[in-house]
């Protein structure tokens, strides 16, 4: 689970509330099905299922269900026209799940099964630079999960990756076998040097992780993959790899770069969602 989730989980301990999840969604609507929030006592809310007017009905709605503790299904028109409508401009329809969750352990493991089905996969981030640094910043708040790894104690510190779910201090190929990556899982390799890259990376092409990015110089990056051809490593394998990484968007400083990053890790897993990414597109398009 992200950062997110996990704190949602401690307070569900203790206290209820309301899961509102799209269970459906057509046409032009601002979230794709599987997107969730969670409504707290007081209007307290953590996540989002769109913003502005869909948002603001939903939150009203799931007060009512922490009130009268019984969960619902609603369905909304995104116009301001037809039946439950919101007064929208967007035109699409989404069918919403309000689920009440009363305090306790069971509540928790529900939010936890949840959160195993949404696919989101965890980002595994080798290398614990200015770049790394900055992408972390950001991967909270795109409800990723993310693991930091580098072999340098100065660099693999926990305070500077505070959302991260784990920062591990050692060899970053051997940690590829350790965390065990999913399809479902990106791993981004951004080491200090050209060989560490390729200890890794042939690690992570023996992995079924469903992304894999390379940071580098098209030369770095060239060297690379001749010493992969060299120990065997066809085209194919090497299609797998993102490289250089990130959406081409001019970037030059380290934020710049991990926002590039970023966008590219959000098309994939929209892509892996069915959402029909469509990156350099308009949004809503």
């Amino acid at each position: 689970m992200n950062q997110g989730m996990k704190q949602l989980a401690r307070r569900l301990e203790t206290e209820p509330a309301v899961l509102v999840t799209i269970l459906e969604s057509r046409g032009s609507a601002p979230r794709h099905a599987g997107a969730f929030m969670a409504v707290l006592g007081g209007g307290e809310c953590t996540g989002t299922v769109g913003g502005g007017k869909v948002e603001a009905v939903c939150q009203q709605r799931a007060a009512r269900v922490l009130e009268e503790q019984q969960s619902a299904v609603e369905k909304y028109d995104l116009s301001d026209k037809g039946p439950n409508q919101v007064g929208m401009a967007c035109g699409g329809q989404v069918r919403v799940e309000f689920l009440y969750l009363p305090a306790g352990r069971e509540s928790v493991r529900e939010l936890e099964r949840r959160a195993a089905q949404t696919g989101a996969g965890r980002v595994l981030l080798f290398g614990a630079g200015h770049v790394a640094r900055a992408l972390a910043a950001l991967l909270p708040a795109l409800e990723f999960e993310y693991w930091v790894v580098d072999d340098r104690p100065e660099f693999a510190v926990e305070e500077a990756f505070p959302g991260a779910a784990g920062v591990l201090c050692e060899d970053m190929a051997a940690s590829v076998d350790r965390l065990e990556p999913t399809e479902e899982d990106l791993i981004v390799i951004m080491t200090r040097g050209h060989e560490h890259d390729y200890e890794v990376l042939r690690k992570a092409l023996a992995t079924p992780a469903g992304y894999i990015g390379l940071m580098g110089s098209r030369r770095k990056i060239a060297m690379t993959r001749q010493k992969l051809e060299k120990e065997g490593f066809g085209p194919e394998q090497f299609a797998r790899v993102s490289t250089p990484i990130g959406l081409s968007i001019g970037a030059e400083t380290p934020a710049e770069i991990a926002v590039s990053v970023a966008g590219q890790l959000i098309a994939w897993r929209a892509q892996q969602r069915g959402a029909g990414a469509k990156p350099l597109d308009l949004i809503h398009s």
